[in-house]
């Protein structure tokens, strides 16, 4: 059988060479974090987590282990001051006898809270060998772009119908067009989410589904996942991201709680109400399982004991080694029990879901012939081609879900985003495929009124969308607000300008990220001021760009934040809506520089999670500079909806 066409394999030595770009670029980053610098300066930069308490180990699956990592009694708040989130890669560090710290083992952070830290370890030995303290530096996702490396490597040496859907996605060959006849929903679709739901479900080999804000993307491909089981296929449903794989399988669920499901991933880093269908919840009670379990507790006695030995003296090092062979063997044995079990459990899963770039390869490893009949990828847009080439190698067809008019997948190098890397396999895809013999466009949206759908339908979808009669005409008038600070309840847009008021930007103290602190003043304002219309914080949501205008705003609205108003940059609402929206565009400099606000899709994202009421806070003499901001003002101005902030009311 035939590998990938000329033009495939080109394109794949094209994207090999750009993720090495990408890799570069993450180095020289985690490079940048310590270079030249001290321990104790690094650790006052919140880089490295230096001398805490290693607290309880645990096994975990596939080889990993779980460790708590405390504050050191005499160093309360370190772990505070070390800056990481969940999810952030963090590198075990080993000190020589100089003092001198080297990465020995990578893991990710999978919970915290006050004065504690939970990691999982790839590497159970390295961790089981460390005493009582321990040195953790925050790192770059390097494992990540292993994994896509690796996924590339496959995808030029695989053959027949799979080296046709790299082809495919790679646009080195059309898709072929969907055939079928008609679909007969198990959920109630509209006309419109039924064209895409047939085209997920009778697709030749790739289908796409377009999807824009509020356009029940969500709804479609649930109904196309249910379609396949129902006739015997088994479907791997993925995403780039945890939140979004999440989303997908909780609908699912919703939809039908009977429905065979796994859920790859840490349990800690999925949603309460998925645990249960996670792969390790589901192996927890197999016989294999158990045995791994015992293995590995086994294999932490004999490391303890090998670094007793070790601290005795020279004379015992015979011994040591012997522990540390024997404790690895173990290790071994458990990581091929465990495999085994979920092996076992995967045999009756209908639906597997998970991240892209977590569907390792020891947990589910790549046979000649495909484990999926379809892959149903959700949110391709934010997805790099190499990731999405790692589910496309273990299916016969695909179908994508996205919006490329919303935000791109994260590419650390200029350079590598620039020749091609952030360019998604969906959004060429979707340009290409006018006629829309592949794919279809959702046009009908169930979120804005029609007012607030208008913007964003023009500059991004052609004026396609629809708003549903549902919708359309909806204000805040209908839940009991009478009056409002900007304007009457009736009206839905209001682009408040605050050219001229001295509200300029500035660098965030200690960071590189921007804030504006008298844009922020008035933005509380607007929020204090809707609250008193009737109004409460978990129907309202404030965007703004910068991490350091959401923390001056939480800081400010605290009190609010905990009683559910939501503040968060662009990125984070992605996906999320509320029933009015205040944006705080930061951006106000004599230079009219507007920084990375001139991306369309960053305002697409921003100006579509309103339902009813959307309120824009920036300066025109700067945001104008930029053709889609102005284009924004100057709808304002035409709808009636532009106001300056000298009118607004003290």
């Amino acid at each position: 059988m035939a590998r990938v066409n000329p033009e495939a394999a080109a394109r794949l030595t094209r994207l090999r060479t750009l993720l090495e770009h990408e890799e570069r670029e993450v180095r020289a980053r985690a490079d940048a974090l310590v270079q030249g610098k001290s321990a104790k300066e690094i650790e006052a930069s919140g880089a490295l987590l230096r001398r805490g308490r290693l607290g309880e180990v645990r096994p975990a699956m596939f080889g990993r282990v779980r460790a708590s990592i405390v504050d050191d009694p005499s160093r309360p708040g370190q772990v505070d001051r070390f800056e990481v989130r969940p999810g952030a890669v963090v590198w075990l560090m080993e000190r020589d006898e100089e003092g001198r710290m080297s990465p020995v083992a990578d893991g990710v952070v999978v919970r915290r809270k006050r004065g504690q830290l939970e990691v999982v370890f790839e590497d159970s030995e390295q961790v089981g060998d460390v005493d009582d303290t321990i040195d953790l530096l925050r790192g770059e996702d390097e494992v990540t772009l292993r994994r896509m490396r690796e996924g590339l490597a496959a995808a030029e040496r695989v053959e027949g119908r799979a080296a046709r859907l790299i082809e495919i996605l790679l646009g080195a060959a059309p898709p072929r067009p969907t055939r079928g006849g008609e679909l007969t929903t198990l959920d109630t679709l509209n006309e419109d989410q039924r064209q895409a739901a047939r085209h997920g479900v009778f697709a030749e080999d790739v289908a796409l589904i377009h999807g824009p804000p509020g356009t029940g993307k969500t709804r479609v491909l649930v109904e196309v996942i249910r379609q396949c089981v129902a006739r015997g296929e088994r479907v791997l449903a993925l995403t780039a991201s945890n939140a979004a794989v999440d989303h997908l399988a909780a609908s699912l669920l919703e939809a039908d709680a009977a429905l065979p499901l796994a859920r790859l991933g840490n349990p800690s880093r999925v949603s309460p109400a998925l645990e249960q269908h996670t792969l390790v919840a589901l192996t927890d009670a197999h016989e294999r399982r158990q045995l791994a379990r015992d293995l590995v507790e086994q294999a932490f006695t004999l490391l303890r004991q090998a670094r007793k030995r070790s601290a005795r003296g020279r004379d015992a090092w015979h011994k040591e080694r012997e522990a540390r062979v024997e404790a690895g063997k173990l290790f071994a044995d458990a990581r091929r029990l465990e495999r085994q079990a979920a092996e076992d459990v995967l045999r009756t899963t209908r639906v597997l879901c998970g991240t892209l770039t977590g569907l390792a390869e020891h947990v589910l490893p790549a046979g000649d012939e495909p484990d999926f009949d379809v892959l149903v990828v959700d949110e391709a847009s934010q997805a790099l081609t190499p990731a999405l080439l790692l589910g496309v190698l273990r299916a016969r067809r695909v179908v994508l879900a996205g919006d490329h008019m919303q935000l791109p997948p994260t590419v650390l190098s200029l350079g590598a985003a620039r020749a091609g890397l952030a360019e998604t396999a969906f959004g060429a895809l979707r340009e290409a495929d006018e006629a829309g013999a592949a794919s279809h466009l959702l046009t009908v949206q169930h979120r804005m009124h029609q007012a607030l759908m208008q913007f964003p339908s023009t500059r991004s979808y052609g004026g396609a969308l629809r708003a549903h009669p549902s919708v359309a005409q909806h204000t805040l008038a209908d839940l009991g607000v009478t009056s409002e600070p900007v304007g009457a309840a009736e009206r839905v847009l209001d682009v408040v300008d605050t050219a001229g008021t001295g509200f300029e930007e500035r660098v965030a103290s200690g960071s590189e990220t921007r804030e504006n602190e008298g844009e922020a003043r008035l933005v509380e304002r607007v929020i204090r001021a809707l609250l008193s219309s009737g109004l409460v914080p978990t129907q309202l949501g404030v965007i703004t760009p910068y991490a350091g205008q959401v923390a001056l705003l939480s800081s400010a609205l605290a009190p609010l934040v905990d009683a559910g108003l939501d503040i968060d940059s662009v990125d984070g609402f992605q996906g999320r809506e509320r029933e009015v929206i205040v944006i705080s565009a930061v951006r106000s400099n004599a230079g009219g520089e507007v920084g990375f606000l001139a991306d369309a899709r960053r305002l697409n994202v921003a100006i579509t999670r309103a339902r009813r009421k959307l309120v824009v806070v920036g300066d025109s003499a700067t945001l104008s500079t930029d053709e889609h901001w102005r284009a924004l003002f100057d709808h304002a101005i035409a709808a009636g909806a532009y106001r300056s902030a000298f009118e607004l009311p003290e």
